[in-house]
This record gives C-alpha cells, structure tokens and sequence, in this order.
C-alpha cells in the first residue's frame, strides 16, 4: 500500500473560491454530483478539469470524510447555518487550512516539504531538482511503487504556485494570485536561478506572533486525537513545521497557549519538554472554533 499521494488535481492549484463552492455542492448535492460532468459544471460554474481539481482539493485539505461526506468543521466554515468565514477572508481560517493540507497528507507533497525535506537542512532555500530527488529517494527508502518524474514535477509546480507569490507578467498574475494560502507568506520565491537554471524558492521559518491562540489550540488537540500529551520535539517536527514557525516562534505561541488556555500545561522534566493537556470538556475543540469566530 502506498502511503503518498500525487496528482489528482489536474495541474490546477487551489483557487480562493473553489473549497466554498465545493463543501456548498457536496452538501447539497451529494458526491455523487460528481459524477454528472454537465450538472457539476454548471453550478461550479467551471471546466471538466477544474471539477475535477476541486474534488482533489475538497480531500486533500480534509473538508469531507472517506464516505464523501461533508465534516462538521466544513459545514461550520462555510455553509450558510454557521457561516465562520466562507470567503476565507479570517487569517485564521487559513491556519487552519495550512494544518489540515499538511496533516491530511492526502497531497503529499505538501507535508513532504514543510517536515521532512527540511528536517536536516541547514539551507531554508529549494528547487524543483531537489525536491523531485528528495520524493524520490523517500519513495525508494520506503519500498513504496515508483511516481514518474512527469507526475512530481506537476505536483511541484502546483505546490509553489499554492504558496508562493508569482513574478510573472500582468496576463497571469491575476491568476496565481488566486490562491488562499498565499496570505500566510511561507514560501518566497527568489529573484535568482541556481547553477542548473532553475527557479529558488525559500521557506521562511520565523516569529509568527499573528498565529490565532485558538486556533493553534483547536489545531493541538485535533493532532492529540486521544492522547493527552505530546513532546515538544513532535510539536516542532509537525504543527510548528506545517506553520514555518522558528524555534522562538514556537516558544512564544505555547507560551500563549498556556496562559490563554490553562488545560494546556507545560512541563519540562530535566530537559525533556513536553505539553499535557488535562481537563478540557468533551466540546472544547468546537467551544474553541465558535469563540474564535464569535458565534
């Protein structure tokens, strides 16, 4: 069984719109309106191809179940009963997106970059060459079936199109710049070519003070599932990687975290640090998003 996931998202990044009208479709329709190409078309109000797309990215950033049903978290953000933020217009929300893109792993090559590609790099700076190599090696040294070069190019080319900000002319600006993660600015694109000629891109770990507390908080727990604690090296290696959060920055937003929210505790026991989370009700996580959002 292969544990990554590529391709599906016919070469089109997420656009600002297409996860509303995705969750609002499926809500109201059913999946299965996905499989009537002239129904689907019409009322999302795109292509074939872009249908398409939308049903990988309503996946990969976890909005509905295996079922194919819409989560209470979609419902709650976008759908007119709650309506949290269905324009995706709260840097909260797109937090928590960043969270679920990364975590869900349904697009692996999201989490491939933002955890493991960077665990031993001392250089923050990237290229399509490196990260085809790195998927390469990965899906090698886990005996997992072989993607075609084609396959990880397209899906690199869709993942810094996700995140980083375009230096193109004005005919497709308007275009790349129709991606809602590119608010959060994880991902810079250089103005310089490496020695092969091709495009550098940067991640940049920093302070990021701007990080919702409840978020960050609903963000934990939803890792946790049952669990009850966590070291604060899995922290770094998962939710402060899938944020670009430096050391510091990780530092300062639990800090917050434990004053905001006394359920969170942090221990460090002769240098082995760790965060326990005690008495929280069984709702805390919806309390958490509907204070948030001031519902």
């Amino acid at each position: 069984m292969n544990d990554f996931k590529f391709s599906g998202h016919d070469t089109f990044h997420c656009r600002q719109q297409w996860l509303s009208k995705g969750v609002k479709i499926v809500d109201s329709q059913g999946y299965a309106v996905f499989n009537k190409p002239e129904i689907a078309i019409s009322k999302l109000g795109v292509g074939k191809n872009m249908v398409q797309s939308i049903q990988h990215w309503l996946k990969a950033f976890g909005l509905i179940n295996d079922k194919h049903e819409v989560l209470e978290i979609s419902k709650k953000i976008f759908l007119d009963d709650f309506k949290f933020d269905p324009y995706l217009e709260d840097e909260g929300t797109l937090w928590l997106l960043q969270y679920k893109i990364c975590q869900t792993n349904y697009a692996s090559i999201f989490n491939l970059i933002f955890t493991e590609y960077f665990n031993d790099k001392v250089s923050l700076e990237f290229s399509e060459s490196q990260i085809i190599q790195f998927i390469e090696k990965k899906l090698r040294d886990n005996n997992e079936r072989e993607v075609s070069v084609n396959t990880l190019i397209s899906d690199y080319k869709v993942f810094t199109k996700s995140y980083a900000t375009p230096t193109k002319s004005l005919k497709t600006i308007e275009d790349d710049f129709n991606s809602p993660l590119l608010e959060l600015g994880l991902i810079s694109q250089l103005n310089t070519k490496n020695n092969n000629g091709e495009t550098v891109f940067r991640i940049n770990k920093e302070v990021r003070n701007s990080i919702p507390i409840p978020i960050l908080a609903y963000c934990i727990l939803d890792y946790l599932t049952s669990r009850n604690e966590i070291s604060y090296d899995e922290i770094r290696k998962t939710i402060g990687s899938y944020f670009c959060l430096s050391n510091d920055g990780l530092d300062n937003l639990v800090e917050e975290l434990c004053i905001e929210f006394p359920a969170f505790i942090y221990k460090d026991d002769a240098g082995i640090r760790q965060i326990q989370v005690k008495g929280i009700p069984e709702d805390f996580q919806n309390q958490l998003l509907e204070s948030y959002y001031g519902v």
